[in-house]
């Protein structure tokens, strides 16, 4: 009886785990068929585990800021990269490519971003497309004057 409690107990314990795993990894909560470009200016870069966050106020039509987050891949994903705490420092312009919450909340998952020297970083967590192919589609989109896929892929750009 002991042996079969013990068992069940493991199998129990073990499938919480999983399901924990599978949960913190779901990108449920973004539009992964939408992206879309905002520029801002850094408000803070919080290079934290389990996920990097980049805060960005983005000027509205009325003059007011909106602060807009994006959720990013974890440190040790991003060094790699070659991205660093230091990469997005406050008060400086970035342009964003994200997938927008479904929820309609300023914000998202960051598929990469753009310094003001033009320099691109690929801080994707598989949440949007931070591909060097993306990238490099949305340089022509964005010289035409694009801010989101569906409105390029709509007027057939390529």
């Amino acid at each position: 009886m002991k042996t079969a409690y013990k068992a069940l107990l493991l199998a129990l314990v073990t499938s919480l785990g999983a399901m924990t795993a599978h949960a913190h990894h779901s990108f449920a909560m973004f539009d992964r068929s939408t992206e879309v470009v905002k520029t801002g200016t850094v408000q803070r870069w919080a290079f934290n585990n389990p996920h990097s966050w980049l805060y960005i106020n983005v000027a509205n039509d009325d003059g007011t800021q909106t602060l807009w987050s994006f959720e990013s891949a974890s440190p040790t994903q991003l060094i790699g990269r070659g991205i660093t705490g230091k990469s997005f420092e406050p008060g400086t312009t970035v342009t964003v490519m994200y997938c927008p919450l479904r929820d309609g909340r300023p914000g998202g998952g960051i598929g990469w971003v753009m310094v003001a020297d033009g320099k691109y970083y690929a801080t994707a967590d598989g949440g949007c497309n931070g591909t060097e192919e993306n990238i490099a589609r949305w340089k022509g989109w964005m010289k035409l004057g694009y801010t989101s896929n569906k409105d390029a892929q709509a007027a057939g750009a390529k």
